[in-house]
């Protein structure tokens, strides 16, 4: 690899990369979004539509940005997402359904599209720099957890500024938005290129990476998988669990500690998980997952009341598990040159589903309440994720055993 060799070079990257993640994700709205916008008017069904805009035009930008972080840098890519998020906390807060209103809402789940995919493969690539790959299950869990800690305590205080002033849980997400990107800059950005290689063409690097996800089966159902997996969980546990909690008596101020709760498990899970490599078969936690998720969501749906609420754990719990360990066996199919590309098809599937499934859920949760339609979503989480399970199963028993991580392109055309 030119310009790295095994040592300690981007080992300072890591740790700022936490801080770039606990200021980023330190969302104080978490708990009271959905509550902000129905106090000034908006219906969930509208809430929906402007989510699956949102979540469209995110979609959209999804696999151009990670294209732009493999050809210009990861570090430019996740600042300028950083910035856009902030812009959007602070336009967020004008006249609802105005103008700026909505390039805010806009901002607010696009921005992301620059940081996912460059953040995975910027963290991989700086481990790699050093010599040290085999420790991304665990790096990627840590990041993950602290950004799940972060929401955590955000959304304890938010559930309690809320009560004060909910303007200012926008107000400081957008001013943490502001030092995240300040941290951002100071990374210094990892080698993602082999020696002798001379950086690919946007257009070019962009045809390269489809050709991985669309013919390599085991990458094409790990990327489907790990982008439709937390789909329903999602939707459920961060869209749903407002009016769910809400409709079964629970105060708005507690909503904080709920989402607390579920912060705070997923984080142990995420910071834990790469335990369960070599331990346990990946694809049978991936089963187990399944069924705990299509269980907890039934009886969500069936027995709507506070006690029940307690399940949201494991609707969260279980992908927060996956996560990692899905993200370090995808890293290891996958060129480096390419990696933020590929990975950000996850997000692009994703987004798109996020698009349908958003505005789906809340406008049956208008109709029929949110317990039935976090009973349907577990039918749907069932019908879409089996097969992709199964695909995947397929894919891996035909795929050699690997033991290194793919490092260049095999056959690439020019």
């Amino acid at each position: 690899m030119s310009g790295a060799s095994p040592g300690t070079a981007y080992g300072g990257n890591v740790w700022r990369f936490l801080v770039f993640s606990a200021l980023l994700y330190f969302i104080l709205w978490v708990p009271i979004w959905v509550v902000f916008l129905q106090r000034r008017g908006v219906s969930l069904s509208q809430i929906g539509l402007l989510e699956a805009g949102a979540w469209l035009l995110a979609a959209v930008l999804e696999v151009p940005t990670g294209a732009i972080a493999d050809r210009w840098g990861r570090k430019a890519a996740i600042a300028l997402g950083a910035a856009l998020y902030s812009a959007a906390m602070f336009l967020i807060l004008t006249d609802v359904l105005s103008p700026l209103f909505l390039v805010g809402y806009a901002f607010w789940n696009s921005s992301m599209a620059f940081v996912g995919g460059a953040d995975a493969a910027f963290l991989y690539d700086s481990l790699r720099a050093d010599g040290r790959a085999a420790d991304a299950a665990k790096q990627s869990g840590r990041y993950l957890a602290v950004q799940q800690a972060s929401q955590g305590v955000a959304a304890l205080l938010g559930a309690w500024l809320a009560t004060i002033d909910i303007t200012l849980c926008f107000t400081i997400a957008g001013v943490c938005g502001i030092a995240a990107t300040v941290t951002a800059l100071s990374l210094k950005e990892p080698p993602h290129l082999e020696a002798g290689e001379t950086p690919a063409g946007y257009w070019r690097n962009l045809r390269v990476a489809v050709g991985i996800a669309a013919r390599r089966p085991v990458v094409r159902w790990l990327l489907l998988l790990g982008a439709i997996f937390p789909l329903i969980p999602l939707t459920i546990y961060y869209v749903l669990m407002q009016p769910y909690a809400v409709g079964v008596g629970l105060p708005i101020v507690w909503l904080g500690v709920v989402v607390l709760g579920v912060q705070g498990v997923t984080v142990s899970a995420s910071w834990l998980a790469y335990r369960i490599e070599g331990r346990v078969a990946i694809p049978t936690v991936v089963g187990v997952g399944i069924a705990l998720v299509l269980a907890a969501g039934a009886i969500l749906g069936s027995f709507p009341s506070i006690g029940t609420l307690v399940l949201m754990l494991v609707v969260a719990v279980v992908p927060a598990t996956l996560q990692p360990l899905l993200s370090a066996r995808l890293n290891h199919h996958i060129p480096s040159t390419q990696r933020a590309t590929v990975l950000s098809f996850n997000g692009l599937v994703t987004e798109l589903g996020l698009a349908i499934s958003f505005p789906a859920m809340l406008g049956i949760a208008d109709l029929l309440g949110a317990p039935s339609a976090t009973g349907l979503g577990a039918a749907l989480f069932a019908l879409t994720v089996i097969p992709l399970f199964l695909l995947w199963r397929s894919a891996e028993r035909r795929t050699p055993p690997w033991t290194e991580p793919v490092a260049a392109i095999a056959g690439a055309g020019p």
